[in-house]
């Protein structure tokens, strides 16, 4: 049996100055230290019987929570920049609010929104979801338990990259994440299916 358990960073300065994420760097606030610290003692409380290995996207807001959930642990983060969030270009470190009155939104028909580039310079969702599963796809097949630390939108297409779903079916894809959130994927020895078990849990 594996298990993934795939987290969103703590509170980032960017959600309290109301500006555009993506790869925009923004450390941890306080309470964002305060989720991460939450977070530590809910893998510690699990007991592993043989340690995970924590990954983590290399911006400093996931690089900060899971560099305080692998000291609890004892372990060294893996940074990885595939983990990053989807990029938004020539927006990102905006204001929220002029993004959301001059981005270009996504066309209703799959195909077109999977190319769909909302601002110049930004990722398309399949750029985004190759990464994501190039990402997958060079998880340590060794690897039993996988803490991974990434960002809200980048978390869905994580999920449903461990759940083998074709890039060509995430044109809708989308799960409400929360900062500090916890969701649990299990993959069955028999089967190989691959269960959500926990969807954004707060710790």
């Amino acid at each position: 049996m594996k298990r993934y358990y795939i987290v969103t960073h703590g509170q980032a300065q960017h959600h309290i100055d109301n500006l555009v994420g993506g790869w925009f760097d923004s450390r941890l606030t306080p309470k964002g230290i305060e989720q991460a610290q939450a977070l530590a003692s809910f893998f510690t409380a699990q007991g592993f019987s043989k340690s995970p290995a924590i990954y983590s996207s290399d911006l400093l807001r996931c690089k900060e929570t899971a560099t305080i959930v692998a000291d609890a642990l004892g372990l060294e983060p893996n940074l990885d920049a595939r983990l990053r969030e989807m990029s938004f270009g020539s927006h990102e470190g905006m204001e929220q609010a002029l993004h959301d009155s001059i981005m270009k939104p996504c066309a209703e028909k799959p195909g077109e929104r999977m190319d769909h580039a909302i601002c110049d310079g930004a990722e398309t969702r399949r750029q985004f979801a190759r990464r994501i599963y190039d990402f997958v796809a060079t998880l340590d097949a060794e690897v039993e338990c996988a803490i991974i630390v990434t960002h809200g939108f980048a978390a869905s297409f994580l999920i449903s990259a461990l759940q083998r779903v074709p890039v060509e079916s995430m044109a809708f894809i989308s799960f409400k994440m929360s900062a500090g959130g916890v969701s649990e994927l299990i993959e069955d020895d028999l089967f190989k299916n691959v269960t959500l078990t926990k969807l954004n849990m707060q710790v």
